[in-house]
């Protein structure tokens, strides 16, 4: 009607101003009259043309409004309904939390994850795991709660956590990586040299002794053996397998060692083993990489390479048997010569902290370019020099002036490297401790002459000489040294074979680790050269505030398992040097297998000094914190741990590991273990592995006490399980043959309008009879599509179903 108004207003708005303005038009004739009138009515019709127009598109957006409100009250029902069983039946966790992350609201699957009295509890309390995860800002995540594994969405903005059950996911997921192949590659070390001076007779029985023990631990583990050369031997398996071997810390090393003791002779046994999801090529190639690492770090070990896992080191109770011959090193020498001569520039560097090995050895390669008539220089940071090498070199500098003139610092060396040159590292066994990355970064050739077992860092070098059975880096160079150019003579001064000399005593610790006969070849050789005994004892002298201040710290000694000893300080000391004369000083004490010193290097960084004797690898322990060394003199550098955090979880390797003096124990599970069992099993572990587990409270001593109440809370359980199934019996016969009607509207086809769950059909069945059904254990004979009588089975227990039907008419 409005519209109208303004219509009709328009109109008379329209005619008065023709009235008013008619006096002023001129016409002349019938035609301009006409044309006037014709003017005036063409105008009112456009408008009228656009009154129709904008108001028949107002009647259309008006007729589809209605359509859509229309259709959209026809599906509201389907839609509360969908909305509903989303929230109720279908198996979707749902938890809304406050700022507080206490549970407000959890729907029914969430409370069968957790706990049916969920509400109203913290979420920090129901499951810290979860709470820990989302507090840290994740939004999609995976947990395990009872058995379960669960996908997490977790919507910050609506503080809501959704959660879906996907254990048969990560089951298949898991069957998947259990059957992942590994390959193993297993070398006999100096099985022909061993045999070399036996009969024909005693070769072929402990030939077969060795390869019956690895036949009998192949077989053990349901593994393909296969020799392909009397040393070599290939091992086929699967991962699970595999991880059954780790569990067991690869027994097979153990029991070649025995046979070796037994008939006195130095074979031992390195392995490589990968395991990626690969083709067999790639495969194989990654375990010829893992043995050849094995062999690196100077056998008698396995490593395993596992794919997104890091590597993995078993075995190296014994120090390394020398393994190359007077031949091998002269082609080592004679290779490297090769290089050299194609070189520009020879650029020589050690390791940051650079000790006399280092230094000595600097100097002895450093000669050998010489001999080769090229270019060659020695990067030396004067700052990264350790103390004792920084008084030497000022020493050197006033004895030997023309010293300083080859030598270099890092800068310089830089600038003066081209694509031709060629840098040699010694005495160092990852590129993270050389004296300059940029020069390392810079050159575009390298070779590695190092005595360090190889970890998982390596050098990407045209050359490596690495002999973990040499004593230092000084014996690997001066053995070079007589291969080296047997045209040229090489002369070297008294003072650097002194230098060389004072290398020597500081690696084996005056001759007493890891030496060998080559030692003393190469340290008669040296005397021979000029080296000062005397000199390098006045070298190695500490001063007396240094003595003092060893003296206080091992003052402060700890014994732990009886046979380690630990100087823990909250001092900060960036001598490495120090903590190195420490924990040897603690060797000193009777009856102690190893010592460690710690201590702050920097306000970030923690530092760990090794040493020890006997059997016990400190290198192993050490690498476990991202350091590395020998089986007897190791050191770390840890980063972002507290000083208390290091010392624990040192302890705990060397409880694992040495602790119980290979006692066993029984320990009574709190939760499941993998490999070892499950919750309430009680299981028989080594000593040092049962401590662990009851440290981290998943398990607890086997104590006769424990053990009653362990049983007590069985039979417990067996009772409540029994009066369970008596009381579900008793439900049985009363659900049994009774029946339940739900009437439902029909459609225009015959079929139900909607659906019927079994919400509805346990909530009608519970207003007729008085008995409250879990919906989730009703299961329907057929789906309900029509009317009819359906048959619905409740299973009240694994060996107990009651059965009633379901009556579905139309209202």
């Amino acid at each position: 009607m409005k519209r109208w108004i303004f219509f009709t207003v328009a109109l008379i708005l329209n005619i008065i101003s023709i009235l008013i303005y008619a006096p002023f038009i001129q016409i002349g004739s019938g035609g301009q009259v006409l044309g006037l009138v014709f003017f005036f009515g063409s105008l009112i019709l456009t408008f009228t043309a656009l009154y129709i127009a904008l108001n028949f598109q107002a009647r259309q957006k008006v007729r589809t409004l209605q359509n859509r409100l229309s259709m959209w009250t026809k599906l509201s029902y389907h839609v509360n309904q969908v909305g509903d069983e989303v929230f109720n039946e279908l198996p979707i966790g749902i938890l809304a939390l406050d700022d507080e992350f206490e549970i407000k609201w959890a729907n029914p699957h969430a409370k069968t994850i957790f706990d049916p009295k969920i509400t109203g509890k913290s979420l920090r309390d129901v499951n810290p795991s979860l709470f820990s995860l989302i507090a840290s800002g994740k939004t999609q995540f995976s947990i395990q709660a009872k058995d379960q594994t669960y996908d997490v969405t977790y919507r910050s903005e609506f503080k809501f956590l959704y959660l879906f059950n996907v254990t048969e996911r990560e089951q298949v997921k898991q069957k998947y990586q259990d059957q992942i192949p590994a390959l193993a590659i297993i070398y006999l070390d100096n099985l022909d040299e061993a045999l070399a001076s036996m009969d024909v007779s005693e070769q072929s029985s402990l030939k077969g002794e060795y390869l019956a023990a690895v036949a009998d631990w192949a077989n053990k583990y349901d593994g393909y053996l296969k020799p392909y050369t009397d040393e070599k031997l290939l091992v086929v398996l699967y991962r699970k397998q595999l991880q059954l071997m780790i569990q067991d810390k690869f027994d097979l090393l153990d029991k070649i060692r025995t046979i070796s003791t037994q008939n006195q002779v130095r074979v031992s046994i390195s392995m490589g083993i990968a395991s990626w999801d690969v083709d067999y090529e790639e495969l194989g190639i990654y375990a010829q990489n893992a043995v050849e690492l094995a062999e690196k770090r100077g056998g008698d070990q396995v490593v395993v390479n596992i794919q997104d896992q890091k590597i993995q080191y078993f075995g190296a109770k014994n120090d390394a048997a020398a393994k190359s011959s007077r031949v091998g090193v002269r082609i080592n020498a004679q290779t490297i010569k090769d290089f050299i001569d194609k070189s520009s520039h020879v650029f020589v560097m050690g390791h940051n902290q650079t000790d006399l090995d280092s230094f000595g050895s600097m100097i002895a390669v450093y000669h050998m370019a010489l001999a080769s008539k090229k270019m060659a220089h020695m990067v030396i940071d004067v700052p990264k020099l350790d103390r004792t090498v920084d008084k030497i070199y000022q020493i050197v500098k006033e004895r030997m002036p023309l010293f300083q003139d080859y030598v270099t610092t890092s800068d310089e060396a830089i600038k003066m490297m081209d694509e031709n040159a060629l840098l040699i590292v010694v005495d160092s066994q990852s590129p993270r401790i050389v004296m300059s990355p940029e020069v390392l970064e810079k050159a575009s050739k390298l070779i590695v002459i190092d005595h360090h077992r190889v970890g998982e860092e390596t050098f990407d070098a045209v050359f490596s000489f690495i002999e973990p059975y040499a004593s230092s880096t000084i014996e690997l160079v001066m053995e070079l040294l007589s291969f080296y150019n047997m045209e040229e003579q090489i002369k070297i001064s008294p003072l650097e074979a002194t230098i060389m000399y004072g290398g020597l005593v500081v690696d084996t610790n005056n001759f007493s680790y890891r030496t060998g006969s080559r030692t003393f070849e190469v340290a008669s050789k040296l005397r021979d050269m000029g080296a000062d005994i005397t000199e390098v004892k006045l070298w190695l002298r500490r001063d007396l505030m240094r003595t003092l201040e060893i003296n206080r710290l091992l003052s402060q000694v700890e014994i732990y398992l009886e046979r380690f000893a630990f100087v823990v300080t909250t001092d900060i000391y960036d001598d490495r040097i120090l903590l190195a004369q420490v924990a040897e000083a603690l060797l000193q004490i009777n009856d102690v297998d190893a010592a460690f010193m710690i201590s702050r290097m920097e306000n970030n960084i923690v530092g760990v000094s090794a040493r020890s004797y006997q059997q016990i690898n400190v290198q192993i322990l050490m690498e476990a914190f991202g350091g590395g060394g020998h089986l007897n003199s190791a050191a770390a550098q840890i980063q972002n741990q507290s000083i208390d955090e290091v010392y624990q979880q040192l302890k705990t390797y060397l409880e694992l590991e040495y602790g119980g003096k290979g006692e066993l124990m029984k320990v009574i599970l709190l939760e499941d273990v993998k490999g070892k069992g499950k919750k309430d099993d009680v299981i028989e572990v080594a000593s040092g592995f049962g401590q662990f587990l009851i440290t981290q409270k998943k398990a607890l001593q086997a104590t006769d006490e424990n053990l009653a109440q362990l049983n007590k809370a069985k039979e417990e359980a067996f009772q409540a399980a029994q009066r369970h199934i008596d009381l579900m019996k008793k439900l049985k016969s009363e659900i049994d043959g009774k029946k339940v009607t739900l009437g439902i509207q029909i459609g225009q086809d015959g079929k139900l309008f909607g659906s019927v769950t079994t919400k509805q059909i346990v909530e009608s069945f519970e207003e007729a009879h008085h008995i409250l059904i879990d919906k989730k254990k009703v299961e329907l004979s057929s789906d309900i599509n029509s009317v009819g009588i359906y048959t619905a089975t409740v299973q009240l227990h694994k060996d107990i179903k009651a059965t009633f039907e379901v009556h579905i008419i139309e209202k």
